[in-house]
This record gives C-alpha cells, structure tokens and sequence, in this order.
C-alpha cells in the first residue's frame, strides 16, 4: 500500500516536470474511475468546459488526466508502476495532441523521453 501511495505521488511530480519542460497545462490527476472501462487512462476536458458549448474542449486548460492504478481483471492486483508511468505519458501527450498521428507519437516519445531523463523507468 505505501508504495502505491509514493508511486501516486511520483505521478503529481513527474506531470508537473513534464507540464514545466513542454509548456503543458492540466487541472488534475484522478485515480481509476468507471469511464475508463478497458482503458489504462484518459484525459478529459473539465466539466466547465464540457458544460460551457461556447468552450473548444480541445482548448480546455484544466483537463482532467484519469490513470489507471489496478488491473482490469484483477482489481486487487496494481499494474506495474512502468505501465502506469507509460499511460501518464500519453496522457500528457493528448494536452497537446488530441488525436492519435504521428504527430502525437512523436511528442509521446520526446515525453517518454524526458521521463527516463529524470530516472524513471518508461
């Protein structure tokens, strides 16, 4: 349990570094929630936005950043920190890149990229 806890700590800092290096912006991280349904993580506009139609979604600077911590057919199991590491990233990606291109590959990796600078295992 208290490595879950450290490791979700980890999470906070380790988005905040990424936020700083790339000029990204997010509003929060979230634990698993029913939504992700088979999904490691998520990334959604807040709900001001999403309630505010004259708002581009896209453009929404709080967004929410939902991960995944256990496994799906196992819910008492935790994933590894490694793979929640690699859905953060992508996460992070989608703040800048809401599809999945090349485009957003590319900056998925640079971000990876940065993670493992900063000694993390992605």
């Amino acid at each position: 349990m208290s490595s879950t806890i450290l490791l979700w700590k980890d999470m906070h800092e380790v988005a905040d570094k990424v936020c700083t290096r790339f000029g990204l912006t997010y509003g929060k991280i979230m634990p698993e929630t029913k939504k992700l349904a088979r999904h490691h993580g998520a990334c959604w506009p807040c709900k001001k936005c999403i309630d505010a139609e004259h708002i581009d979604e896209k453009n929404c600077s709080e967004k929410i950043i939902y991960l995944r911590l256990h496994q799906l057919n196992k819910p008492r199991v935790a994933l590894a920190g490694k793979t929640i590491l690699r859905t953060l990233a992508h996460e992070l990606a989608h703040l800048r890149e809401w599809g999945h291109g090349r485009t957003f590959d590319e900056f998925e990796e640079e971000i990876s990229e940065f993670m493992r600078e900063l000694g993390y295992e992605v």
